[in-house]
C-alpha cells in the first residue's frame, strides 16, 4: 500500500520558516495561517500579486485568471501562492510586494 502523507512541508525563502500545508490547501493558505506576511491582494489568480518562484519541489495550480501569469513565467518556475496545491515537499521565494 502507498504511503499518502496528510500534508507537506512548505519552506518559505524569504523568511526560512517552514510551514505545514495540507494537500488540498494553496501555499499562500498555509503561509498565512501560519502567521507570514505573504504578500497577497486577491487570493484568487487574478492579480499576480503572491507570484512565486518555486525553489524545489512540484505544485498543481488551481484555475486562474490568464493575465496573472504569463506562459513565460510559468516555464520559468514560477508559479502563484493562492493557486498553487503542493505534490510534495516544496520551496518557494515571493518576487516582491505588489508586483510581478
Amino acid at each position: 500500500m502507498a504511503r499518502t502523507a496528510k500534508s507537506w512541508k512548505v519552506t518559505i525563502g524569504n523568511t526560512g520558516q517552514v510551514v505545514s500545508c495540507a494537500r488540498d490547501e494553496t501555499i499562500l493558505h498555509a503561509a498565512v495561517l501560519a502567521g507570514i506576511d505573504f504578500p497577497y491582494t486577491c487570493a484568487s489568480g487574478n492579480c499576480g500579486t503572491c507570484v512565486s518562484k518555486i525553489d524545489m519541489g512540484k505544485v498543481a495550480m488551481l484555475p486562474r485568471g490568464d493575465a496573472s501569469l504569463s506562459p513565460e513565467q510559468v516555464t520559468a518556475g514560477m508559479t502563484l501562492a493562492c493557486r498553487a496545491l503542493p505534490k510534495g515537499d516544496v520551496g518557494v521565494t515571493w518576487l516582491g510586494r505588489g508586483g510581478k
